[in-house]
């Protein structure tokens, strides 16, 4: 009873006190001093604040670092359980996009008459995580995070990232090893740029550093292939995992990266002319990173290329062109695609922040695509952001979202979105 009284009177503590310099900071990558220790008065908070967010997801805008966490005796562990509650306003005017929080360019559908704007709210990005890391500091350093979220279809609750962490091992749900996400520009969009590659699903990789600066790893993701079948072909259960794979080059204690990334994606279909399976492999190619570039402006940058990688680019995921059935019975080919992306960040005060993005996204379809007129060909992505931080625990901010959706008959649509959001973090 004594230790619930003195945890519930730390929490309070912190919720009136708050550290009044912190640098609390929406976009992960510069949070600092945001991590309250509330059972001991020893040990140092920023050590505990560092573990605990070198265990958490590395996107700018997927925050698992809680506010207050717990240190388990002779240090231990380290266990904090946070919240982010994100609630939007949204005006969009011009064609129509389908969701109120996820801004994608692909899904852009036709105005209809007297439906050319919209003012909706949403809190659908919210979540609740799960951070424990033990024996923080040692070789034998155990890592778990979980992370639910109010996504998908119906605002249902789900699981977006479930993983632990060993030594350089890392198992479970969460994003792919070809998504460099510690060089995702911040958006208050929860989608994010369009080209980028992004992609949650179960993953094994191991991680390993060479020397001071450089590292690397190697994985296997669970096989994800999105095919359009047509014309006597057929998807079928697929057999085989996809390798992803890096080697990265970082300086300034972490802060600036340049990573090269490769992906193979073994895929089968079905021909249903011969009776028989047949085999692909997509091969994809990815040169990101971030750094600084003079005083609180740093880039961050990204371009991927590849065949058979549209499932893992943000807006290509699910629209089946990682391959396309041809008019060619029993037939199908690989698209090629290409996602850059640009983000410029300023770090205008320590409370105040600004972000600016452009992302383009472009599919070539193999010749005689056997595919509807209305299939998604190339987009574009512009977000421009202003992000105020009152303290460690709130924020608000400000953005721009400008959406271009070409498809494959050459039929153009766009949209622009303004969106204020309100966020807790604690």
């Amino acid at each position: 009873m004594k230790k619930t009284t003195f945890i519930l009177a730390g929490l309070g503590v912190g919720l009136l006190g708050g550290s009044v310099n912190a640098s609390a900071q929406r976009d992960n990558r510069l949070e600092k001093g945001v991590v309250t220790v509330i059972n001991n008065d020893t040990i140092d908070a920023a050590r505990v604040e560092k573990h605990l967010k070198g265990n958490a997801p590395s996107s700018a805008k997927k925050n698992g670092l809680p506010r207050f966490t717990i240190v388990g005796k002779d240090h231990k562990y380290y266990a904090g359980l946070g919240a982010q509650f994100l609630g939007e306003g949204v005006f969009d005017f011009g064609d129509n996009m389908p969701s109120p929080v996820s801004f994608t360019p692909s899904s852009i559908t036709p105005r209809t008459a007297g439906n050319g704007s919209s003012l909706r709210f949403g809190w659908q990005s919210s979540a609740i995580y799960l951070n424990v890391v033990a024996l923080p500091g040692t070789k034998d350093q155990l890592g778990v995070f979980l992370k639910a979220e109010f996504m998908g279809n119906n605002n249902t609750f789900s699981c977006s990232h479930f993983y632990a962490k060993y030594r350089g091992l890392i198992v479970g749900y969460t994003s792919s090893l070809f998504n460099d996400g510690a060089a995702e520009p911040m958006t208050i969009d929860s989608e994010g740029p369009n080209g980028y590659p992004d992609i949650t699903l179960f993953t094994a990789y191991w991680t390993q550093n060479f020397t001071k600066n450089l590292s690397g790893a190697i994985g296997i993701d669970e096989s994800t292939a999105s095919l359009s079948a047509g014309n006597s072909t057929a998807t079928v259960s697929q057999r085989l995992p996809a390798i992803p794979l890096y080697l990265q080059y970082a300086w300034n204690d972490g802060n600036a990266h340049l990573r090269l990334s490769g992906l193979v994606r073994p895929m089968q279909y079905r021909n249903l002319d011969v009776h028989r399976n047949k085999s692909l492999v997509g091969l994809g190619v990815q040169l990101s990173g971030m750094t600084k570039v003079a005083g609180p402006i740093s880039v961050s940058y990204n371009a991927a290329y590849g065949k058979g990688i549209g499932n893992y680019l943000q807006d290509d995921n699910g629209l089946g062109l990682d391959a396309v059935a041809t008019e060619k019975i029993g037939d199908m080919e690989m698209v090629k695609s290409l996602g850059v992306t640009a983000g410029l960040n300023c770090v205008i005060t320590p409370k105040l922040s600004a972000n600016l993005v452009y992302s383009h996204l472009s599919n070539w379809l193999p010749d005689k695509a056997d595919v509807p007129e209305t299939q998604y060909r190339y987009g574009d992505y512009v977000a421009a952001n202003l992000i105020y931080h009152v303290n460690q625990f709130v924020s608000t901010g400000f953005e721009y979202d400008y959406g271009y959706r070409k498809s494959v008959a050459d039929a153009s649509l766009h949209t622009n979105r303004l969106q204020l959001q309100f966020g807790l973090t604690f």
